[in-house]
Order: C-alpha cells, then sequence, then structure tokens
C-alpha cells in the first residue's frame, strides 16, 4: 500500500502520485483515505469488537457476581481465621454457645454482604455495558 505519511524522509508525497496529475487531489485523498481506513482496522477495530462482544454479553453480570461473592467469601474467611487467632493470643477460648452466637452472627454479616456485593457487582456491570454501547442510563 502506501508509505508512512508520517516518515521525514518520505517528502511531501508520500503516496507517490504523479504531481503533475489532473486529479492529483483526488488521488492523494483517495490513498490517504484508504491509508486511515487500513490504519483504523488494524489498530481500533479489534478494540471495538471487544468492548462490542463485552457489551453484549449477557454472562458478563453472572461472572461479576460470582467473582463478588467469591471475594466477600474470601474476606469472611480471613477475618473469621484473623478473630480465631486473635483469641487464640490471647489465650481465650469460646464456650460452644458463645461459638454458636459467634458463627451465627458471622453467617449473619456475610450472606448480608454477600447479596449486596452480588447485586452491586451486578448492577456497576450492567451500568458499565449499557454506558460501552452509549446508553448512560442503565435498563
Amino acid at each position: 500500500m502506501a508509505t508512512n505519511p508520517y516518515d521525514p524522509n518520505v517528502g511531501a508525497n508520500p503516496y507517490v502520485i504523479d504531481p503533475g496529475a489532473k486529479d492529483f487531489a483526488g488521488q492523494n485523498y483517495a490513498a490517504l483515505t484508504r491509508d486511515l481506513w487500513a490504519q483504523w482496522t488494524t489498530n481500533f477495530l479489534p478494540y471495538e469488537n471487544k468492548l462490542i462482544e463485552y457489551a453484549s454479553d449477557p454472562g458478563a453480570v453472572d461472572e461479576a457476581q460470582a467473582a463478588a461473592s467469591e471475594s466477600v467469601g474470601m474476606a469472611f474467611d480471613a477475618q473469621k481465621g484473623a478473630t480465631q487467632r486473635r483469641l487464640r493470643g490471647l489465650g481465650l477460648t469460646l464456650d460452644a454457645d458463645e461459638q454458636e452466637a459467634a458463627d451465627r452472627g458471622y453467617g449473619l454479616a456475610r450472606s448480608l454482604a454477600d447479596v449486596t456485593a452480588q447485586n452491586v457487582a451486578g448492577a456497576r456491570t450492567r451500568a458499565r455495558q449499557q454506558g460501552v454501547l452509549g446508553n448512560p442510563v442503565p435498563m
């Protein structure tokens, strides 16, 4: 195709068109347009297709919700382990009733955080998908 028009060694006629031709400007414009189209399809079209694929993927919301749920679970597991280590470090042990109450509290807080995280992740993902499509207001 054409040479690189930004190369300083090319000169003023990067598309090697006869400057004496009657339609020199038209040929130059056509060559420039073809070159810009080729650059766009090489540089930008793959990213545009990825964005379109993401924006129209119905599974993206489910994946985001699953990732949020997994993150909440790991955070609560880590917090529960840290609390147990802290109690052991202080030389304390919980009796059965105290342990049951603590487990119930962790379970309720974990369930609430899990539902909230999934709802927020789903809403944000849908909003992001709609934003990619040019609709700033989600469905």
